[in-house]
């Protein structure tokens, strides 16, 4: 049944809902926060990054610790700068109820605004659960169709998402939670046409920040409308399309992360997003659309001692939303090859791997690996990605034709990183920055996280991080 009154229904959950969460869900939630902050560190040295913080620190002093930068803002802009930061190599977690990237929002609104009002981590483990429940909820009203016609789900639906997680940090009353999630449907917004470029980190810092405003708005009491959510002006209507109706019933009988195209009543409570979906964990520091084909090359150059040379030629049969996702075939910028099938399965054919090394002006030019683009082709699938897993089929020159499919990619709820090698991905992207024996104090303390400490207690550990 469909829910005709979805913020209410959301924003009475998202106030209300006792703060008791299975233990399987607190301990998703802490490495979500490893994971991010991992991220933010090897983010704050990207230049776009760097002349961000220069910018912002002129807009206002405040409480917010900026991770790679001496000095602290107030909370939007802390989550401003951060939340780029978190996203500005693409190796954040992505969401795939919400199909965004859940954490490089909610993780530094939650931060800023939680350092601000002084709480402590179970607060932010807490509306971090919260946050993503909401924001894979009306992910599932609007997706897949929302990201398939070039809408930027982190942006978008992120932004709603962690206007949830924020108000639930500062335990606005069912009324003003309504009115910070209606509020933040106005902050939504930004296209997949800025891939690869310098905005497309920015759109998480903009979700992240427009989160943080209106939480705060709202508690000083600004209000906002009833009916963003759903209705002929609403959310739903307005980015999915004037067909939704018609679209929301060529739905029915699919499965796609729970996707319905339709504001389902009862919904918001049932099942547990954090623990039902989960997050992928990316172990490439690129978009994730790349991971499957990356997983299946990987896996084949493996098990049968390939090389490059070895190598005539690399064909991925994925889905077309995938492969949108991927328009550079010819990368010239780091930001490009990020977004670059040809580049990356490349690299990784040559290499055995793909890291924060690979993403430089000079590292994409080298001409060895521009030389095996040619090598890499592909066809799109019209059809969900749940639906269609990835194929990879490599020719070697000896005249074998090897094939694998991957569903799901390594770092997803069912092929997750081992802790270990989140720690590790960590050490890796304090490394990036430069950060020495820095590092040992970063891993010993979120190895031992402590849920009653406050937030404060946790940022104070980056206040000094200033990559070189």
């Amino acid at each position: 049944m469909t829910s005709a009154d979805p913020l209410s229904e959301i924003a009475q959950w998202v106030a209300k809902r006792t703060s008791i969460w299975p233990q399987e869900a607190y301990a998703v939630a802490e490495n979500s926060l490893v994971d991010t902050i991992a991220c933010m560190i090897a983010g704050a040295d990207h230049p776009a990054i760097r002349q961000l913080c220069g910018l912002v620190s002129q807009w206002g002093a405040g409480p917010a610790t900026i991770i790679g930068a001496p000095h602290t803002l107030s909370a939007p802009w802390g989550a401003l700068v951060n939340g780029a930061g978190a996203h500005a190599l693409d190796y954040d977690d992505n969401f795939d109820p919400a199909k965004a990237h859940a954490s490089a929002v909610l993780i530094p609104a939650l931060l800023a605004l939680g350092e601000q009002e002084k709480l402590t981590l179970e607060a932010l483990l807490d509306a971090y659960i919260v946050g993503l429940q909401a924001m894979g909820h009306i992910g599932q009203a609007v997706n897949p169709f929302h990201r398939n016609r070039g809408w930027h789900a982190t942006a978008t639906v992120g932004a709603i998402g962690a206007a949830a997680g924020c108000a639930r940090l500062i335990r606005l009353t069912p009324e003003q939670t309504a009115h910070c999630i209606s509020m933040s449907t106005s902050r939504a917004g930004g296209f997949m046409s800025q891939f690869g470029t310098d905005t497309k980190p920015l759109h998480a810092g903009f979700a992240a920040s427009g989160a943080v405003q209106s939480a705060l708005m709202a508690r000083a009491g600004l209000t906002a409308g009833a009916s963003t959510l759903e209705g002929p002006h609403s959310l739903r209507t307005l980015m999915v399309g004037q067909d939704v109706e018609e679209l929301a019933r060529d739905m029915l009988g699919t499965d796609e992360h729970g996707q319905s195209t339709s504001f389902v009543a009862g919904r918001i409570a049932e099942p547990l997003q954090i623990l039902e979906n989960g997050l992928k964990v990316k172990r490439f520091p690129n978009c994730g659309s790349t991971h499957r084909a990356l997983d299946g090359l990987l896996e084949l150059r493996e098990k049968h001692d390939l090389t490059a040379d070895k190598v005539a030629s690399v064909h991925v049969s994925a889905p077309a939303s995938h492969l949108r996702n991927l328009p550079y075939d010819d990368p010239h910028t780091p930001n490009e090859a990020k977004f670059s099938l040809e580049y990356n399965l490349a690299v990784a054919l040559e290499q055995g791997t793909v890291g924060l090394t690979d993403f430089t002006p000079e590292a994409i030019a080298r001409s060895h690996i521009r030389a095996l683009f040619a090598k890499v082709s592909k066809t799109p699938v019209e059809k969900l990605e749940s639906a269609f897993p990835t194929e990879v089929s490599i020719s070697t020159q000896s005249g074998e034709t090897l094939t694998t499919s991957i569903a799901m990619p390594r770092g997803s709820r069912e092929a997750p990183l081992t802790r270990d090698q989140l720690f590790a991905k960590l050490e890796d992207c304090c490394a990036a920055a430069k950060l020495g024996a820095r590092t040992q104090s970063i891993i010993d303390a979120l190895q031992a996280l402590d849920r009653s400490a406050k937030i404060s207690d946790l940022t104070a550990l980056f206040d000094w991080i200033k990559p070189a």
